[in-house]
């Protein structure tokens, strides 16, 4: 079997890390969908082998497995040690299902993530103490008249006209943009999108990301820090992180985590089917 690469780092310890900070130090990794998922259910637990076969799409799967592939290397990398040492636990906090945002136990534990993929990409966020949620999405222009009727569920009535202001070109970026800040917001929150993302209003999309007020009766609530990321052409990215004035996001490749760099595994790697 091909060993994974040694870590290069310092391994950095969760130990003593709770004070409040003023920045947050977010790394992020990003790769595409690994080709031939099975080969890799050699570092998937028991919960996340009987999760896969519930995938009907290929990609739906190779995109499950690259997060968890992903997200266990980058966190072998930062404690240093080799990923099947790496273990993830996810429960869901509404029906307490295996599914949801997972965290790290054992050694890793201390390290915040979040995965998130859209299209041909997937990422995972890491933060020392620090809950997180990040979210990726492709855009997708939009032809049709007025805004994508989706946005409805998404923005808030000053929200709507901030993106009325601009340009009919810009609109759909715009709204893509309140998406991902929004979606960030929920994941590191812990709430997902089962509190409607017009509880909240952030600012306008060509200013810096920022929670402006929550609305409804439990307006006292967290105000994660915000920072979009660049991830590639033709996506929108962005990352929110909770007890810290300021997030700081740093973005690399995957394939530097993997075997031989990864490059060999995605040579002439299959074109999955909408991707």
């Amino acid at each position: 079997m091909t060993p994974f690469p040694a870590a290069t780092v310092t391994p950095v310890s969760a130990a003593g890390t709770g004070a409040p900070r003023s920045v947050a130090e977010c790394r992020i990794w990003s790769l595409p969908p690994l080709p031939r998922p099975s080969s890799w259910f050699h570092l998937l637990d028991s919960t996340e082998l009987s999760r896969t076969s519930s995938f009907a799409h290929e990609l739906d799967l190779a995109r499950f497995v690259t997060g968890r592939v992903l997200a266990r290397t980058a966190l072998a990398f930062l404690v240093g040690t080799g990923p099947r040492a790496i273990r993830l636990h996810t429960r869901c906090p509404g029906c307490g299902g295996p599914h949801g945002k997972p965290q790290a136990v054992g050694l890793a534990e201390g390290w915040q993530l979040s995965i998130s993929h859209s299209g041909r990409l997937v990422a995972v966020a890491l933060a020392l103490d620090t809950p997180l949620g990040l979210d990726v999405e492709r855009h997708e222009p939009w032809h049709g008249p007025g805004l994508p009727p989706e946005y409805e569920l998404v923005l808030t009535a000053a929200e709507r006209a901030e993106v009325e202001r601009l340009p009919a070109a810009q609109r759909g970026r715009a709204c893509l943009t309140y998406w991902v800040r929004k979606e960030a917001v929920l994941k590191a929150t812990g709430e997902g999108l089962d509190t409607p993302m017009t509880d909240f209003t952030l600012s306008a999309p060509g200013r810096a990301p920022t929670l402006l007020g929550w609305h409804g009766p439990r307006s006292e609530r967290p105000v994660p820090a915000i920072a979009d990321v660049e991830v590639g052409d033709g996506y929108h990215a962005a990352v929110a992180a909770l007890g810290a004035r300021a997030v700081r996001p740093t973005v690399r490749s995957g394939l530097e985590l993997l075997p031989g760099n990864g490059s060999d595994l995605l040579v002439n790697s299959p074109r999955f089917p909408g991707s």
